[in-house]
C-alpha cells in the first residue's frame, strides 16, 4: 500500500545551518503519527519543510502520490496538506467565525458552511464564542480555533505543531481526546509534540528526533514501553 506521505532522506535548514539530516518518515492514510523530541531538535523545521515554507536541501517529500518539494505553500494547501502552526497564529481582532472561514480560503470554499457546522459540532465551545474576537479567548479556546481553521480546508493530512503547548493539565487531556476524535473521522494526523506519553497513547506509530536525525522509531505501544525513551525524556 502506498503511503499518504513519504519523506525520504530529507535534509533541511536555514542558510548554511543544517537542522534536519537524512530524515525518512512514512505516514499511512487515516493514522496518527507522532514526531517527538525536545525543543530545538528540528520538529518545527520538519513542519515548515513539509508545508513549503522552507525548501529541502536534499531528499524528497511525496504527498498523495505527488512530489511536494518545490511547490509553494499555497499549492501545498490546495493539495490538502494543512499545517496548524505552533503558537496558533490567529487574527486576534477578527471574530472566531472569520478566523475559521479563513481556513477555507484556498481549499474547501464550496463546502464552507458544511465544514463550519462540523467544526462547531467538534468544538461546541466555539459555537458560543462565534462572534467574539479571537484575541479575547482563553488559550485552550484559541487552540480550538486554530485546529478548527485547519479543518475548514478539508485536510487529507493535518499537521498539528505542539497543540498542547501552554495548556493546563486538564485541557491537555481534553486536547488529546479531541485529536483522537478528529482522527476517527478519517483525517490523517501528523502530531508534533514534546508531550511524549500522551502522544504515544493516541498515535499508532512514532518517530523521535534528536539533534536533527531520527533517533528511535516504531509502533507507539512499543515505544511507550521503551526503557531508553523513558530514561531520555521522562527521567524514569
Amino acid at each position: 500500500m502506498m503511503s499518504l506521505v513519504s519523506i525520504k532522506n530529507l535534509s533541511a535548514g536555514y542558510g548554511f545551518v543544517e537542522v534536519l539530516r537524512d530524515v525518512s518518515i512514512e505516514i499511512e492514510a487515516r493514522e496518527i503519527v507522532a514526531v517527538l523530541g525536545s525543543n530545538g531538535v528540528g520538529k518545527t523545521t520538519l513542519n515548515n519543510t513539509l508545508s513549503g515554507l522552507i525548501a529541502p536541501k536534499t531528499g524528497e517529500i511525496i504527498f498523495d502520490g505527488n512530489l511536494v518539494s518545490g511547490k509553494s505553500p499555497s499549492e501545498i494547501v490546495e493539495m490538502g496538506l494543512i499545517h496548524v502552526p505552533e503558537g496558533r497564529k490567529l487574527f486576534p481582532n477578527l471574530t472566531v467565525k472569520d478566523n475559521l472561514e479563513l481556513g477555507s480560503y484556498r481549499r474547501g470554499k464550496s463546502e464552507r458552511q458544511k465544514n463550519l457546522d462540523e467544526v462547531l459540532a467538534i468544538f461546541p465551545k466555539l459555537a458560543e464564542r462565534i462572534g467574539q474576537q479571537a484575541g479575547t479567548l482563553s488559550g485552550g479556546e484559541q487552540q480550538m480555533v486554530a485546529i478548527g481553521r485547519g479543518l475548514m480546508g478539508n485536510p487529507k493530512l493535518l499537521i498539528l505543531d505542539e497543540p498542547s503547548l501552554g495548556l493546563s493539565p486538564l485541557l491537555v487531556e481534553q486536547m488529546f481526546e479531541l485529536i483522537k476524535r478528529i482522527n476517527q473521522q478519517g483525517i490523517t494526523i501528523l502530531l508534533v509534540e514534546q508531550n511524549v506519553m500522551q502522544s504515544l497513547n493516541i498515535a499508532s506509530r512514532a518517530y523521535v528526533i534528536e539533534e536533527g536525525t531520527i533517533a528511535i522509531s516504531g509502533e507507539a505501544k512499543a515505544l511507550r514501553d521503551n526503557a531508553e525513551l523513558k530514561k531520555s525524556y521522562l527521567g524514569l
